[in-house]
């Protein structure tokens, strides 16, 4: 019986530590099919650098377009459909938000999992290798890394925008993904950290401040004229 117990939480512990692994199946009622909205936004990242899910609440936007690629090039784990863009070596990554609590809250949970469950979020629980926190705000991480299926490890830092863009300056990054709408000084830095590694910036957002300059820059049909 104790055997019995073991085995069955064994078997629950590996699934909740493997998500990522769930999402887009072929078949089913979560089928990718089903999602054309995301399979278009991960297959423009194949010709274009700079790339914005923006769309209203709770439709998927964070974890199943944002968090779901950003972990895909953290471990190199794409599944066979992929046709976005795909790197073949380990990826150093930043990931940021409004402010370090909802980058610790929104970002960071859903990549990592909850501080004290760690390895439960999209990243497999055993490509997580290290973590090192961040002063000032509990249970936030500052770096992860992440074991890529190249060997070697992938780089995941967490910044917020209110931190200012000084705090986005510096460091070359294969890719950034910021969730919830950036002020243009940081995107643009961001823009320049991706420029020499030929990196990409996505964006995933709800428009909730209107037609602003970086809401712009993604429809450009909607400029005013004049």
């Amino acid at each position: 019986m104790l055997q019995a117990r073991q085995i069955t939480k064994e078997l629950e512990r590996r699934k909740r530590t493997r998500r990522l692994f769930t999402y887009y199946p072929d078949k089913g009622p979560l089928r990718r099919e089903l999602y054309p909205k995301h399979l278009a936004f991960f297959a423009a990242g194949a010709e274009h650098r700079e790339r914005c899910f923006m769309a209203a609440n709770r439709v998927g936007k964070t974890e199943g377009a944002g968090g779901y690629e950003v972990a895909l090039h953290l471990t190199g784990l794409y599944p066979d459909w992929w046709d976005g863009r795909r790197f073949d070596k380990p990826v150093n990554f930043l990931t940021a938000g409004d402010t370090g609590i909802t980058t610790r809250d929104i970002i960071q949970a859903k990549l990592l999992g909850p501080f004290n469950d760690i390895g439960t979020g999209l990243i497999p629980g055993d490509c997580i290798t290290g973590k090192r926190p961040k002063a000032g705000i509990p249970n936030a991480v500052d770096i992860a890394t992440i074991k890529h299926v190249s060997g070697g490890e992938s780089i995941l830092q967490f910044r917020a925008y209110a931190d200012g863009r000084e705090t986005f300056q510096g460091t070359e990054r294969d890719g950034i993904w910021l969730d919830e709408e950036p002020p243009m000084d940081v995107y643009t830095e961001c823009l320049l950290r991706t420029m020499t590694t030929n990196g990409i910036v996505l964006c995933t957002f709800t428009p909730l401040s209107g037609l602003t300059e970086v809401a712009l820059a993604f429809l450009p049909n909607m400029r005013p004229e004049g």
